[in-house]
């Protein structure tokens, strides 16, 4: 048994086939295969049940599986501990749309330019997706939203908060919040999104009744409108974001303001624990310097 059959292995059991797990170690399913085979002589047990397709880890797998992925993740910190400047590996990151304008482009230069040979693979999509994927190990780590409640199986860690705001185009009706929002026509955030539930919940506590004229799911869309003169909006204020364009009028959502707050999830037990880590630090030295600017 030697470490390239543990990662192929793990890779196996996070990935969910052989051939997945091949495209992301760089070995064909057939090389995969004849590494299992090997340890199953060798263990004298059968690792994966090849009746089914594609084949699934056995009880016997799914105990070696957890127990190479603990290994893994000893030799990678034991790794970090005797060169503790050199961070190596592969880091397969989520992000929210909203944080990749923002602070998590940013966060992963920095990264990159610290640590030149951690390789980065990042996929956007709503927070519900992303933590979903993490959970099944498709991502190691992702950038939401704070989850409405607990998520089993993943451990939670905030980043920063951000407050909501109201934009409106320079010529939109009313002064304050409450008026720019119920004389005007309004622009959803994606419901579907936890921002845009919270959204929606902050307005049904203030008992604000919105003309809803469209529903968007990009950021950058919604500014656009309400850059154009199509209606008033309420988005969060993305750290590290572009400036609002000068035509739009930005007031706070309410008083005291309303926030959200994005952080990290990721499994309870990761194999790329000391990647993930080194990000979260990154995000959070860049939240706490953008935030002192």
């Amino acid at each position: 048994m030697n470490l390239r059959q543990l990662r192929s292995l793990v890779a196996i059991g996070d990935h969910g086939s052989f051939a997945a797990a091949g495209k992301m170690i760089g070995l064909s399913p057939s090389a995969l295969s004849l590494q299992v085979k090997s340890l199953e002589e060798e263990l004298g047990e059968e690792l994966f049940d090849r009746a089914l397709r594609p084949p699934v880890p056995t009880r016997s797998g799914r105990r070696l599986i957890e127990r190479a992925r603990q290994i893994l993740q000893q030799i990678d910190e034991l790794s970090g501990v005797a060169d503790e400047e050199r961070i190596t590996g592969r880091l397969t990151v989520g992000a929210v749309p909203t944080t990749l304008s923002g602070i998590v482009p940013r966060a992963l230069g920095e990264l990159r330019d610290r640590h030149p040979d951690l390789a980065i693979t990042v996929v956007n999509g709503s927070s519900s997706v992303l933590a979903d994927q993490t959970f099944k190990r498709e991502l190691d780590v992702a950038v939401i939203t704070q989850p409405p409640q607990k998520l089993a199986g993943l451990v939670w860690r905030q980043v920063a908060e951000e407050r909501f705001l109201v934009i409106a185009p320079e010529n939109s009706e009313g002064a304050t919040d409450r008026e720019l929002l119920t004389r005007n026509p309004f622009i959803w955030f994606n419901r579907q999104t936890w921002a845009g539930q919270q959204i929606e919940r902050h307005l049904n506590q203030k008992n604000m009744q919105v003309d809803a004229s469209m529903e968007i799911d990009s950021l950058d869309a919604i500014r656009s409108m309400v850059s154009a003169g199509l209606g008033v909006s309420i988005i969060p204020e993305c750290i590290g974001a572009e400036p609002l364009p000068a035509n739009v009028r930005v007031v706070p959502f309410g008083q005291p303001p309303s926030y959200r707050t994005i952080g990290l999830v990721h499994r309870q037990q990761n194999a790329n624990e000391l990647l993930v880590a080194t990000f979260y630090d990154a995000l959070v030295g860049l939240a706490n310097r953008l935030a002192e600017a």
